[in-house]
């Protein structure tokens, strides 16, 4: 029986999984040394959670691009591979960061450290002996290596704190790469990803989300092809992505509903509902 939806064929060249493994691991050092050098360079508690959360996304940019690459569409993949580069970026973050402290001039408990510099020697150290890094980091945490309105945070509370880092950096790339490119339409035919391509204008809100397949499956392509003028545009409507190859003559689509609004800050927002996802048309018709 035909798939109604697209479904992977789960193919992961060798050739490209060896790719993206050697450059995601190498990736991973190179971005836990460009979040270590802003942490030290500016050394501001709330912004440390954003450069936290540039570093968990920038893992799975690149891993994503990687894997795009390297031609593979098997999801299990993507996140077991996913997974181990952000462990290594952890890893060598810390590895960095406790080099850098015990290399630093000044005193430990949350002061400000008055000067230090990287010494590769030294992050490759600790990069090749866990023992003495783990001993490090319990080491600074003992001691303290930031203080919040004066006071040093160390201890249980710093704990809390590396916890809910490691975390963002391991589990947001997770999420992320589960609906990742290893997800997206793959011709096998033409060896080639699909070309995603956005319909020019918007159509009509959809409020049943069972209308626009069951008038898929009879080949009804009217409301896909009814566009909204600029008139009627307001705060609902729909977009329509085709996913195509000139090797097949089939084609895929998916449909978003979107929902203006605003938040608390009076900007707007874009709150958006998959409608289909990845549906197949068996002519290419759109």
């Amino acid at each position: 029986m035909e798939e109604t939806y697209y479904k992977s064929s789960g193919k992961a060249p060798i050739g490209g999984v060896l790719f993206a493994i050697v450059a995601g691991l190498c990736a991973s050092v190179i971005l836990a040394i460009v979040y270590i050098a802003l942490q030290w360079f500016i050394p501001l508690v709330y912004f440390n959670f954003l450069i936290t959360f540039g570093l968990a996304y920038g893992l799975f940019y690149v891993i994503d691009v990687l894997l795009k690459i390297g031609k593979v569409r098997n999801r299990m993949i993507a996140l077991l591979l996913t997974l181990i580069c952000t462990l290594v970026a952890c890893y060598a973050q810390w590895c960095l960061f406790v080099s850098l402290m015990f290399n630093a001039e000044g005193t430990m408990g949350g002061d400000i450290w008055v000067k230090s510099s990287f010494n590769l020697d030294g992050f490759l150290y600790f990069l090749f002996h866990p023992t003495d890094t783990f001993s490090g980091i319990q080491e600074l945490n003992a001691v303290g290596t930031f203080s919040l309105q004066k006071n040093v945070v160390s201890g249980w509370p710093l704990w809390i704190l590396w916890g809910i880092e490691a975390a963002t950096i391991i589990i947001y790339p997770m999420v992320l790469a589960f609906s990742g490119k290893t997800t997206e339409p793959f011709s096998e035919r033409g060896n080639e990803w699909m070309r995603k391509r956005e319909l020019e204008k918007q159509i009509a809100y959809i409020q049943d989300k069972q209308i626009p397949e069951q008038n898929l499956q009879k080949k009804d392509f009217a409301s896909l092809q009814t566009y909204l003028q600029s008139d009627d545009l307001g705060a609902t409507f729909a977009t329509v992505t085709i996913y195509e190859s000139d090797a097949d003559n089939y084609q895929y689509i998916s449909v978003v509903n979107h929902k203006l609004g605003t938040n608390k800050k009076g900007d707007i927002v874009d709150n958006k509902t998959n409608v289909l996802t990845y549906f197949k048309i068996s002519e290419r018709s759109l």
